[in-house]
């Protein structure tokens, strides 16, 4: 894996309502619903603005989407860590988890 972590910004709201939609789509069925599933374009351009996303690249290709808030004082929320299905269960989820604790230094 060729990994690389992308700050999206507010032109990425498209890409990145696909990327949840692809790797939401089966909680969506399974459960009915499913917060990450669906969202519009607008939602999605507020979301980037509250919650900063990094787009997860493998091979210059989007593959999945974390999203960090900093809360101050090394607290961090950690809103959502998606990959889409093909990529799933190859470490990539934990890849990106320790991306964000050596980005931000004081988590």
């Amino acid at each position: 894996m060729n990994l690389k972590y992308v700050k999206a910004i507010k032109d990425d709201a498209e890409l990145l309502v696909n990327l949840y939609n692809a790797s939401f789509y089966d909680d969506y069925l399974k459960y009915g619903e499913c917060p990450a599933y669906g969202r519009s374009k607008e939602d999605m351009e507020a979301s980037i603005e509250k919650f900063p996303k990094l787009i997860i690249h493998n091979n210059e290709i989007p593959i999945g989407v974390i999203s960090v808030e900093d809360k101050g004082n090394g607290e961090y929320y950690l809103g959502c860590l998606c990959v889409i299905p093909e990529f799933q269960g190859k470490g990539i989820g934990t890849q990106a988890i320790k991306y964000m604790l050596n980005y931000y230094s004081d988590w």
